[in-house]
């Protein structure tokens, strides 16, 4: 058996020492985008609890980026990345400065809606069971 040529030994030497570099390398890029898409996460829930904050959106939009690039090896943000980004901020900051929808009544206190209830019923505009009835029904919110 013949032994191998110093310049055999010298490419494989070569062509681990770039293996290794490159793993390690593919390894702090995988930290990387991790941190970044954590710390996107946590600037959407923080918009979430103040969904009309312009400066947390701008946060979320420039961690998104961020994120974003690293998701794509660094060559860029994309029309598509952008109009992803933009729909999770407005996911997260829906619904802000929109009347949320309530139920008839649900203003009044519990005294003032049986007091009503009780006016209802001394003008026999309702009935005797009708009256029980929704009487139940608003102590049962109590």
């Amino acid at each position: 058996m013949e032994s191998c040529s110093p310049v055999f030994w010298i490419m494989a030497v070569v062509f681990i020492v770039g293996l290794v570099i490159m793993l390690g390398q593919n390894a702090g890029r995988g930290k990387e985008k991790a941190e970044a898409e954590a710390a996107y996460r946590a600037s959407l829930a923080a918009l979430k609890m103040a969904p009309t904050d312009a400066d947390l959106k701008e946060d979320s939009l420039r961690k998104g980026r961020v994120y974003s690039n690293l998701t794509r090896n660094r060559q860029g943000v994309t029309m598509f990345d952008e109009v992803a980004l933009m729909n999770d901020i407005n996911a997260a900051s829906a619904g802000a400065g929109a009347p949320r929808p309530t139920r008839e009544g649900a203003d009044k206190t519990i005294e003032a809606r049986l007091s009503s209830l009780q006016q209802l019923k001394a003008k026999n505009l309702i009935s005797e069971q009708e009256y029980q009835q929704r009487r139940a029904e608003i102590l049962k919110e109590v």
